[in-house]
């Protein structure tokens, strides 16, 4: 079973300098510094040379120890943003390749505080445009977005994926999601229903790591499933679990497309295209593709296989683009050139 292990994280490391060296992009390592800690990411800009400094798209991760380029997820929107003469920012988490700290002991307040350190550090680079800077945020990063966006107007637009609004009711939207998804029904999904509610009641109280686990112990129908959450985990729950994004979006000015899968069984997309339409302030677009799944990925590569898995990556990386929802990265790759004023060659709309 090692063996076979082995032979899959090398095929995996493989597929990845594979897709790097035939990129039609340069990848340079950068240093941002944000409050006390050091994050190291990637820049990644067109291989054509420009005379004029480029535009740049931020990269906001979702939730989980996630690399600069997400473990290859990005290469496909990082390939056709640079065909269109725009640049691509990430960096890694927290703990995660070279950046000190760990991304489990952030709150929403300090991973939007990394996003604004990312802006200022666009702003004194002399290759990229300062005057159009967008963001494209995944899943979590919808509790990161709002606030920087209402508060600096550096970002010229935002494209939000697969993301939620309110924590809480994203966690109890995935629980029912996984209950029903074991066969639950009717007064056993009730009766676990009840112990998330009192769980939840649990968490909001910041007990005890120990006094959480007793709970488990004592109290957790065999039926419910889950995992216990390591004391990191808990920690970064607790300190979480209470975020709600819809004040900070009233204040959001800038033009906003959100994209969500129809099989997402992590956000509840309809509530999150509800709350963006009455509460967003400045143009709202979205798209929900069909038979996609959280990452928006197609159902028919992607149904049943964990996407921590090795395989999974190595499938990712081997598909690329095609393991993708059909037009998600047309449909970024439309919006971002729009909103950064670039014509189909990457130059700048009227010359400007």
């Amino acid at each position: 079973m090692h063996s076979i292990i082995k032979i899959a994280s090398a095929l995996l490391f493989g597929l990845v300098i594979a897709v790097m060296w035939l990129s039609n992009y340069d990848r340079y390592a950068v240093e941002i510094q944000s409050q006390q800690e050091t994050l190291y990411g990637s820049l990644v800009l067109p291989k054509q040379s420009a005379d004029k400094p480029v535009p740049v798209v931020i990269f906001v991760h979702g939730d989980g120890p996630i690399s600069s380029g997400s473990y290859g997820y990005y290469n496909p929107l990082w390939q056709a943003l640079a065909e269109a003469g725009v640049a691509s920012l990430s960096w890694d988490k927290q703990g995660v390749g070279g950046s000190s700290g760990h991304w489990l002991g952030q709150n929403m307040t300090q991973r939007a505080e990394e996003l604004s350190a990312a802006i200022d550090w666009v702003s004194k680079q002399p290759n990229l445009d300062s005057q159009r800077i967008g963001v494209i945020g995944f899943s979590q990063a919808g509790w990161v977005l709002p606030s920087v966006l209402a508060q600096d107007k550096r970002l010229k637009y935002a494209v939000m994926v697969s993301t939620a609004v309110n924590w809480e009711q994203q966690g109890h939207f995935q629980t029912v999601q996984r209950l029903k998804s074991l066969g639950q029904e009717g007064q056993l999904l009730a009766q676990n229903l009840d112990y998330n509610e009192a769980l939840d009641a649990l968490l909001k109280q910041r007990v005890p790591y120990k006094t959480y686990q007793q709970f488990i112990t004592q109290s957790a129908p065999q039926s419910y499933g889950g995992k216990v959450m390591s004391r990191s985990r808990y920690e970064f729950v607790i300190n979480n679990m209470q975020v709600d994004a819809s004040a900070m979006l009233e204040q959001v000015k800038q033009p906003v497309l959100a994209l969500f899968g129809d099989s997402d069984q992590v956000v509840d997309i309809h509530q999150s295209i509800d709350t963006y339409q009455s509460k967003l302030s400045g143009p709202f677009s979205y798209k929900v593709y069909e038979e996609a799944d959280h990452g928006l990925f197609k159902n028919e590569h992607f149904a049943g296989i964990r996407k921590d898995s090795i395989w999974f990556g190595v499938k990712m990386n081997w598909l690329g683009a095609d393991g993708l929802t059909e037009q998600f990265v047309a449909d970024v790759l439309s919006w971002v050139t729009t909103h950064a004023q670039l014509n189909a060659q990457g130059a700048l709309v009227d010359g400007e």
